[in-house]
């Protein structure tokens, strides 16, 4: 009985395997969706590194190259209010260089908490700025960013021009709540030039409130003598 040969191309004919190229081809094509995601969560983490410093030690270098811890330097005694000793603190600038508040000795200083997504912070700012420009000589704006990275808190500074302010990093936090602080911002003490906080404001300024309470620290700093 004769066969029937079949033709190829036909069904049921044999195809010879894929090449690796092709099979290749297949699971990268079959994959697709893993390597957008992949890439998608690769370049979150990158921003999370740059702007959140989540790897972070929290030191400083201070005036003889040394590192050292940042946060609040323990005092006794309550928490810092109106005629009681500002706590001491040490935290980096933008640079990682030492600040301590008991640098500014002699000099009248607002610490300002503050962060990038603060709208009353942003608000004040512009005032921040005008004030520290009036006053360069016995006086300083400690412009204290609250749990950010100094990536994003520098870009944000940089963009807004405020080179009046000295800018330093509480990225833990530590000296926030050292100072009793709640999760509102901004909050700004003003301390005369003996260490004494001498006025408190939680939430935002405008230019002449900020003008007034510098000149009342100032005096009774006089009347303290």
């Amino acid at each position: 009985m004769a066969t029937t040969k079949q033709q190829p191309g036909k069904k049921g004919a044999k195809q010879p395997p894929p090449t690796t190229r092709a099979r290749t081809r297949r699971w990268l094509k079959r994959h697709r969706s893993w390597f957008w995601t992949l890439g998608v969560v690769g370049a979150l983490a990158a921003a999370i590194v740059y702007f959140a410093d989540p790897f972070a030690t929290y030191t400083a270098v201070d005036a003889s190259g040394k590192k050292i811890e940042t946060g609040i330097i323990k005092v006794d005694g309550a928490a810092p209010r109106e005629r009681r000793l500002a706590p001491d603190f040490v935290l980096a600038d933008y640079d990682g260089k030492a600040v301590k508040l008991s640098d500014f000795r002699g000099k009248t200083v607002i610490l300002n908490w503050w962060a990038t997504w603060c709208t009353a912070c942003e608000a004040e700012m512009p005032d921040m700025q005008r004030l520290a420009s009036e006053n360069p000589d016995d006086f300083v704006i400690l412009a204290i960013n609250r749990g950010e990275g100094t990536g994003a808190a520098k870009s944000w500074s940089d963009a807004r021009g405020l080179t009046a302010l000295k800018f330093v990093m509480d990225k833990n936090e530590d000296v926030a709540r050292g100072y009793k602080l709640t999760g509102g911002m901004p909050n700004s003490f003003f301390v005369d030039k003996d260490g004494i906080v001498r006025s408190v404001k939680l939430g935002g300024m405008q230019y002449g409130e900020m003008k007034e309470r510098l000149a009342e620290t100032r005096q009774a700093a006089g009347k303290a003598n």
